[in-house]
C-alpha cells in the first residue's frame, strides 16, 4: 500500500512538472517573441501596404483579446499546485510553498528583463499609475510625472521602465495582464475570507468581541512607538513626518496569510482563530484612521478630525448593522431568491453577498475583505434548510475558492524583489524594522488571557502583506517615504509574510 502510494505521488509529481513548466517556457517564449517582433515590425512598418497593416493589426487584437489571460491563469494556478505539494511534501502549510514558489518565478522572470513581470514587481506603482489615467484621462507620460519622482522617471528608473512598456506597442496588453492578475488575486482573497467566515460562527466571534478590541488596540499601539524609536534612532535627519509614517505601516495587519494557516490546519474553530479574525477587522479599522491621520498631516500639515469621524462612524455603521441585522435581512430575502433560481441558489446568494458586502466595504474606504468576512459570518445552513439539496455552502464555493486563493499568494511572492536584500543600508533598515514590526505584534497577544494561547496568537497578527505594501505606496507616492525606507519596509513585509506560516504552525502544533 505504501508502495502505491509512493509512485502516486511521483506520478502526480511529474504529471504537475509536466504540466506547469512548460507553460513556464511557452509563456516566456511568448513574451521575448512579442519583444522582438515588436523591433521587427517597426523595421518593416514603412515597408507594408495599408491592407497589410490593416490585416496584421486585425490578426493581432484577435490573438491578444484574451488568450494571454487565459495562458497567465493557467501557469499560475499551475506553479501554485507545484508549490502547495512541495511546501506539504516539507510538511509546511501550503500557503509557504505558494509564496516561495512565486518569489522565485518572478524574480527569474524580472531578472529575464520580461515587461509583464517587471509590471508586476512594482504593481504598488503600477495600479496608481493606471488610475491616474483612467480617472483624469492624461497621457501615461503626465500621469507619471504626477506619481513619481524625478529620480524614479530618470533613464533606469523603475518609473521609467514602467512608463516605456505601457506606452509601447504592446501596452495594453500587458496591462491587461497585470490588472488581470491583480483581479484575481483580489477575487481569491475575498473567496479566502468568505469560506472563513461560513466556517465562523458570528455567537462565537461575538464571545471573545472584548478580548479580540483589546488585542486589536495593543497590535496597533505596540508597532506604532516601537517603529517612531526606531525611525527616530536610524533616521534622526529624516524628519517626524517620516518617523510618523514609517510606525503607520508597521501598524498594518493582512489576516488572510493567518487564516489560510489555521484552516489548513483545521484550527479555525479554536478560540485562538476566533480572536485573531475579530481583532484583524478591529485593526483594518483602526489602521485605517491612522492612514487618514497621517496622510492629512503629510498633505497639508494638519489632522482633519472631520475625516477621522466619518471613517470612524461609517466603520461603526457598517460593521454593527451587517452583524446585528444581516442575518434577519437575508433570512427573507432568500426564499425570494429561491423561487428565482431554485437550483443553484445555495451557490449563487453567498456569491452575490459576499461580493456586494466587499463592494460595500470598499466603498466606505474599509477593505474588501472585512465585508467578504461579515457576509460569511450571518450566512448559514438554517437560512437553506427549505432549499433541496444536500450539498453545503461550503462545498459549492470551496473550488471556486481553491482555484483563486493560490493566485493571490503567488502574487505576493511574485512582488518580492530578491535584489532588496542586496543593499547593506536597505538591509540594516529592513531588519530593524522587521523587528519591531514583528516584537510589536508579539505582545498583542498578552491581553488574550491566560486561558488563550497567546504566543500563537501573537504570531497571527505578524503578517502586514499586501496592508503593509499598500501603506508603503502611499507614502512614497506622497514623497514622505524615500526610496531607501520603501525598498526596507517591503522588505520587512517580505520577512513577516515568510516567517508567519512556518512560526503560526510550530506554535499551534506546541499545543494539543
Amino acid at each position: 500500500m505504501d508502495h502505491c502510494r509512493t509512485c502516486y505521488h511521483r506520478l502526480l509529481t511529474l504529471t504537475m512538472i509536466g504540466l506547469t513548466v512548460p507553460g513556464i517556457f511557452v509563456f516566456i517564449n511568448q513574451e521575448q517573441t512579442t519583444g522582438s517582433d515588436q523591433i521587427s515590425s517597426e523595421q518593416d512598418e514603412s515597408k507594408s501596404t495599408p491592407d497589410a497593416r490593416k490585416s496584421e493589426h486585425d490578426e493581432s487584437a484577435h490573438e491578444t483579446s484574451i488568450s494571454p489571460i487565459l495562458l497567465e491563469l493557467a501557469v499560475i494556478v499551475g506553479i501554485a499546485m507545484l508549490g502547495r505539494w512541495l511546501a506539504e511534501s516539507l510538511r509546511q502549510s501550503a500557503v509557504l510553498g505558494e509564496l516561495l514558489i512565486g518569489v522565485v518565478v518572478g524574480n527569474v522572470g524580472f531578472w529575464l528583463g520580461l515587461p509583464l513581470f517587471i509590471m508586476v514587481m512594482h504593481l504598488g506603482e503600477v495600479l496608481p499609475l493606471f488610475n491616474e489615467v483612467w480617472l483624469t484621462g492624461s497621457s501615461v507620460a503626465d500621469a507619471a510625472s504626477k506619481i513619481f519622482s524625478e529620480p524614479q522617471l530618470a533613464e533606469g528608473g523603475s518609473a521609467r521602465r514602467l512608463v516605456d512598456i505601457m506606452t509601447g506597442p504592446e501596452g495594453p496588453r500587458y496591462v491587461a495582464m497585470a490588472f488581470a492578475l491583480w483581479l484575481f488575486s483580489e477575487l481569491g482573497v475575498i473567496l479566502l475570507l468568505f469560506t472563513v467566515g461560513l466556517e465562523s460562527k458570528i455567537n462565537e466571534m461575538l464571545k471573545v468581541g472584548w478580548r479580540a478590541l483589546m488585542v486589536a488596540s495593543v497590535g496597533v499601539v505596540s508597532p506604532f512607538v516601537l517603529g517612531l524609536l526606531m525611525g527616530m534612532w536610524l533616521l534622526p535627519d529624516a524628519g517626524s513626518m517620516v518617523h510618523i509614517f514609517l510606525s503607520a505601516t508597521l501598524c498594518a495587519t493582512s489576516v488572510g496569510i493567518t487564516a489560510r494557516v489555521f484552516r489548513d490546519l483545521g484550527r479555525l474553530q479554536t478560540r485562538e482563530a476566533k480572536i485573531i479574525l475579530g481583532a484583524a477587522v478591529i485593526d483594518d479599522v483602526l489602521g485605517l484612521i491612522i492612514l487618514a491621520v497621517v496622510v492629512g498631516i503629510a498633505s497639508t500639515g494638519q489632522i482633519d478630525a472631520l475625516e477621522i469621524s466619518r471613517i470612524s462612524l461609517l466603520s461603526i455603521l457598517f460593521l454593527g448593522s451587517v452583524l446585528l441585522f444581516g442575518g434577519r435581512i437575508v433570512g427573507w430575502l432568500i426564499p425570494f431568491f429561491a423561487m428565482l433560481e431554485k437550483h443553484h441558489v445555495k451557490l449563487l446568494f453567498p456569491l452575490a453577498l459576499a461580493f456586494l458586502l466587499a463592494w460595500a466595504a470598499s466603498a466606505i474606504e474599509l477593505a474588501p475583505i472585512v465585508g467578504a468576512f461579515a457576509a460569511g459570518l450571518i450566512l448559514s445552513e438554517e437560512h437553506f434548510k427549505k432549499v433541496s439539496g444536500h450539498a453545503t455552502m461550503e462545498s459549492l464555493i470551496a473550488p471556486l475558492e481553491r482555484i483563486f486563493a493560490p493566485v493571490f499568494f503567488v502574487l505576493m511572492g511574485m512582488q518580492v524583489n530578491l535584489l532588496s536584500f542586496l543593499d547593506p543600508t536597505t538591509l540594516w533598515l529592513a531588519l530593524a524594522f522587521s523587528f519591531a514590526a514583528i516584537v510589536g505584534k508579539l505582545v498583542c497577544g498578552l491581553p488574550a488571557g491566560r486561558s488563550s494561547d497567546r504566543w500563537s496568537i501573537g504570531l497571527g497578527m505578524i503578517p502586514r502583506g499586501e496592508v503593509g505594501l499598500i501603506f508603503a505606496s502611499i507614502g512614497k507616492g506622497l514623497g514622505v517615504v524615500s526610496g531607501s525606507v520603501f525598498s526596507a519596509l517591503v522588505v520587512m513585509v517580505i520577512v513577516t509574510t515568510l516567517i508567519t506560516p512556518i512560526s503560526l504552525k510550530w506554535s499551534l502544533f506546541r499545543r494539543p
